[in-house]
């Protein structure tokens, strides 16, 4: 899989409590988030971020060639997989890879297990 990684990201945190102080400080910890806080934190909002660990990471933007490869990656993947039942997902799909400790936004997700694939309405 493929992902985009940047800085530890605390700062839509820290404006929200004007603590902009703290960002100057090296010696400050980096605040961990419980898996709760980080799914109620990124569902408001308007920036993805990656969880590892009690971290929260902001995601890169993407360039033109990077969606022209994921796009070229998932047509390639969907025509090897589709007849055996498999799902193609790009970008927008966070995943549970390590559960609890470890929720990117791969570029390309290829799943073949009946619980990625239910249908959720």
């Amino acid at each position: 899989m493929l992902f985009v990684r940047s800085v530890p990201l605390c700062l839509m945190d820290l404006l929200y409590k004007n603590d902009i102080a703290m960002l100057a400080d090296p010696n400050h910890p980096t605040r961990r988030y419980t898996v709760e806080e980080y799914l109620a934190f990124e569902e408001k909002s308007e920036v993805r971020h990656e969880f590892y660990q009690g971290e929260v990471y902001a995601m890169a933007g993407g360039t033109v060639n990077h969606n022209l490869l994921i796009d070229n990656i998932k047509e390639l993947l969907k025509s090897h997989t589709k007849s055996r039942g498999c799902r193609v997902f790009s970008e927008n799909m966070k995943v549970d890879v390590l559960s609890g400790s470890y929720m990117p936004y791969p570029d390309v997700v290829l799943t073949c297990h009946p619980f990625d694939l239910r249908v959720i309405i």
